[in-house]
């Protein structure tokens, strides 16, 4: 079972357990099972449900059933989006905070144009967006390269992409456009293994001089 899928199973059983009680023998050998920071995480759950009130863990239930009866790819989408915010650097959460300020005070008719605007966006946009302004506003240039990435690739070449300045992104987003399809795979590896304060020189190198 997924390790998120995991966890909202075991806190629906904690929730199900009286404020008092201690794990369950079947709980104790899930908690066993996993990992250390997720076990972490389990048992503080059960510390947390113990100081609720009898309200509060009555409302978290409701919000759990709410959460269960959602359609299974509006759940995923929002696992998604929340586990790329959690993924964002504090300043690129900040940012998006202060652009979700500006939008609520929009007039009702400009929210309704630029929510329709992101709708009309292909799928890969929306997705690059989710990677944070920085990330997203060139995500159309650098799609390409980072379209079929294997999983154990992703998470490093999104660490690397992030660390990169504006002038690193854009000679990167030229080598991308400029890489044929079947040399896409050796340009990643090639990226992963050069040193980050090398990695500036090396793009400029593989783009050419500046004009």
């Amino acid at each position: 079972m997924p390790a998120r899928r995991a966890a909202a199973a075991a806190l629906s059983l904690l929730l199900a357990l009286p404020v008092a009680a201690a794990l369950p023998p079947a709980l104790q050998r899930h908690a066993q099972a996993l990992a250390e920071p997720e076990r972490a995480r389990l048992l503080q759950r059960q510390a947390t449900l113990r100081a609720l009130s009898p309200a509060e863990r009555e409302a978290l239930r409701q919000r759990i059933a709410e959460w269960n009866a959602l359609p299974l790819a509006e759940r995923r989408q929002r696992r998604d989006a929340w586990a790329a915010w959690q993924a964002l650097s504090p300043a690129a959460q900040a940012r998006l905070r202060d652009a979700a300020r500006t939008y609520a005070e929009l007039p009702t008719d400009r929210q309704q144009a630029l929510s329709e605007r992101y709708a009309e966006l292909d799928g890969y946009q929306r997705d690059g967006w989710l990677l944070g302004p920085e990330l997203g506003a060139d995500w159309t240039r650098l799609h390409g390269l980072f379209a079929l990435v294997p999983a154990g690739e992703r998470e490093p070449l999104l660490a690397l992409l992030r660390a990169m300045g504006e002038r690193e992104r854009a000679d990167l987003a030229l080598l991308a456009q400029r890489t044929p399809p079947e040399e896409r795979a050796a340009l990643r590896r090639a990226l992963l293994s050069t040193p980050r304060e090398n990695l500036a020189a090396w793009l400029r190198q593989q783009v050419g001089p500046a004009p």
